[in-house]
């Protein structure tokens, strides 16, 4: 039996609604600046995202719950996605990722760790420039493997596996 495509299956919450979407997440430490501006523009229907901040006394994740209204092709999807992983490192973020709701996520100092969040991880970017976005919405989502999610945590190191 073949899986639906990621516009059928990627959500966020939204004033207590599941609406199709993504989360976008950015690591940094904390106290750094988080004076990080959504790219409206890079997305189709210019999406209006929730922004939370989760934090630690070393770090800080930065998140924005966007709405998909109208789910971008492959292409447009890939330069939407890098737009947005790109707003983040721009401001200080370590590593930022997309993930939605409902896929794994833990706090450091368990970020990252395949045994906590293996199956969570569509598409990064380190502020090194590494980057990878397979995100396509007419596939079924493919999550990136646990080889990756180690070298993010190792990445992260200092913030993604402290309290």
């Amino acid at each position: 039996m073949s899986q639906p495509p990621a516009r059928e299956t990627l959500k966020v919450v939204l004033a207590g609604d599941e609406v199709p979407g993504l989360i976008a997440y950015g690591l940094r430490g904390s106290g750094d600046p988080a004076d990080a501006t959504f790219p409206t523009d890079s997305w189709i229907a210019q999406p209006e995202p929730t922004e939370l901040t989760l934090h630690g006394d070393a770090w800080e994740v930065q998140m924005w719950e966007i709405p998909v209204v109208i789910w971008p092709a492959r292409a447009d999807m890939e330069l939407a996605v890098r737009a947005t992983l790109r707003t983040l490192i721009g401001v200080g973020c370590r590593v930022a990722w997309i993930g939605a709701e409902g896929l794994p996520f833990c706090d450091p100092p368990e970020l990252f760790e395949p045994q906590c969040m293996s199956g969570s991880v569509l598409a990064w970017m380190t502020d090194s420039g590494a980057s990878d976005c397979q995100l396509d919405p007419d596939a079924p989502v493919m999550p990136v493997g646990d080889d990756v999610l180690r070298v993010l945590r190792a990445h992260g190191s200092g913030l993604a596996d402290a309290t």
